[in-house]
């Protein structure tokens, strides 16, 4: 049964996907059963069909086609625009894990950010919780973007306020514009690598003073499967790493995650820990800090493999990458055959290195025996500078590396290597300024050809004009009958000795 409550789009359907995935459906299992609850905007149904569990649900769309494709038992639909909203006090929590965006249509008067988080306020009991993520228009998703977010690129996208829109910019913005709304933030996190489905989560906390060089590794381990084959402009991997890195990973994340209550109610907090990953399969494991000060992972859903220390070190891929990058050929022997002699079928972007020790970051991820080829798509395809720029193939650069690591036999890529990597347009602009260099220098090789085979073209006619010249002279018949005569005497003197 579909609630028609004004300001609805009868034709339009979501373009872009809904939030969702295992870390918002493991942060909603904290809210307590026996509840009522308002989702705010396109949410995945698995997440939809989690929260109504046990608990009285609403959920409010303003695409007439997409809430009629609801298909979850005993949830209200809602269909309309939010500024036509009128629920006040009815709920104990509100998810909007999708943020405010889609939640207005042309068919209603526009709110703004703020406006927008008063509407989802009133809808709250005293003591509610307001699950919010806010998109970061200067995240590294954007700073990947070939397009811009002032352009209309979809159909949701009549009002493309990109950067000049009023969500804050930064999470400590965040936590006071909520402050200044009487929604005061228990807790909030930044979301990697894409604001509506995140595989990483972590506190602005944790990406200053935890251990940066792992989270930095987790971070591009995150951002590897979100952009596989797709259009950008630098590699997500490298940007999103060196953000954690440098200590900018909070205010460079691709959005933020606000847990608000409206006043405080025991029982009613959803807590997060300083980060939260999800891996293959729908594993879940949460990063904790023990009172010595060391980190570890503690599996919350999956095999219990995923649980025990955090390694140190630094991420491998990165350090061959510099390596290369610096033709440091000893350092770059040095890593290649740590990493063939402790873990051959790991590839480097699952590997973290301290000194002599390489540790694999993710248990979970599954075995590569193409490893090492894996990491030659990289550095061939990849726009990486590398210390032997004349081998370009994929295969005869495995053979490289392959003896710098002191094996006898390179491995075979496989058809998939590098499939992780995405379309980096910077990339493309790289090897098409190399082709334009090696055109320019043939250009210039033939334009040098040209001249040198004019002047030879020049000094041969006059060769022959000087040929032709003698060869009809008196003086010139007389030496060449004069020559036949030797040639004779000098035939008939070798027979006769021969006798």
């Amino acid at each position: 049964m579909i609630t028609l409550i004004g300001g609805e789009m009868p034709e339009y359907a979501e373009q872009r996907p809904p939030a969702g995935g295992p870390l918002h459906r493991r942060l909603i299992g904290h809210l307590p059963t026996g509840i009522r609850v308002l989702i705010a905007g396109p949410h995945s149904e698995a997440l939809v069909r989690a929260v109504a569990d046990r608990r009285e649900v609403s959920l409010l769309l303003r695409s007439r086609p997409d809430a009629e494709r609801v298909d979850v038992r005993d949830v209200r639909v809602l269909c309309g625009t939010l500024s036509e909203f009128t629920d006040t006090d009815r709920y104990d929590a509100v998810i909007a894990l999708d943020g405010a965006g889609r939640l207005h249509s042309p068919e209603g008067p526009p709110l703004d950010w703020a406006e927008s988080v008063r509407v989802l306020k009133r809808a709250l009991r005293p003591g509610g919780t307001l699950l919010l993520a806010v998109e970061n228009e200067l995240g590294v998703h954007r700073l990947v973007d070939p397009g811009t977010p002032t352009a209309a690129r979809a159909g949701d996208a009549w009002s493309p306020l990109g950067e000049f829109g009023s969500a804050p910019g930064r999470p400590d913005r965040l936590a006071a514009a909520l402050g200044a709304e009487g929604l005061p933030v228990a807790a909030l996190a930044a979301v990697w690598p894409l604001p509506e489905r995140p595989t990483l989560l972590a506190t602005p906390e944790t990406l200053r003073y935890g251990p940066l060089d792992a989270l930095a590794a987790l971070a591009s381990a995150a951002a590897a499967p979100a952009y596989r084959e797709r259009s950008v402009l630098s590699d997500p991997r490298r940007l999103a790493a060196a953000a954690v890195r440098r200590g900018l990973g909070a205010e460079l994340a691709p959005a933020w995650l606000a847990v608000a209550q409206l006043a405080n109610r025991p029982g009613q907090a959803v807590p997060l820990p300083p980060a939260l990953i999800a891996g293959p399969g729908g594993a879940v494991t949460e990063l904790v800090k023990s009172p010595d000060g060391a980190w570890s992972l503690r599996a919350v859903q999956g095999s219990g493999e995923l649980t025990g220390p955090l390694p140190s070190g630094r991420l491998l891929e990165e350090r061959l990458l510099t390596a290369a990058l610096g033709h440091d050929l000893p350092g770059l022997r040095r890593l290649l055959t740590g990493w063939m002699t402790e873990l051959p079928n790991v590839p480097a972007g699952n590997v973290l290195v301290d000194g002599d020790r390489y540790a694999r970051l993710d248990p979970s991820a599954p075995d590569r025996a193409d490893a090492l080829a894996r990491f030659a798509h990289t550095l061939a395809t990849g726009g990486y500078h590398h210390p032997w720029p004349g081998v370009t193939d994929v295969a005869r650069l495995t053979d490289v590396l392959a003896g710098a690591a002191g094996l006898t036999t390179a491995p075979t890529p496989a058809p998939t290597a590098g499939d992780e990597l995405p379309d980096i347009r910077r990339r493309h602009e790289e090897q098409l300024d190399a082709v334009r260099r090696r055109l320019a220098d043939a250009e210039d090789r033939a334009r040098f050809y040209e001249v040198e085979l004019g002047k030879r073209e020049a000094e041969l006619g006059r060769a022959k004009l000087q040929i032709a010249a003698f060869s009809g002279s008196l003086g010139f018949r007389a030496a060449k009958a004069g020559l036949g005569i030797a040639r004779a005497a000098r035939n008939r003197i070798r027979n006769r000795g021969r006798q």
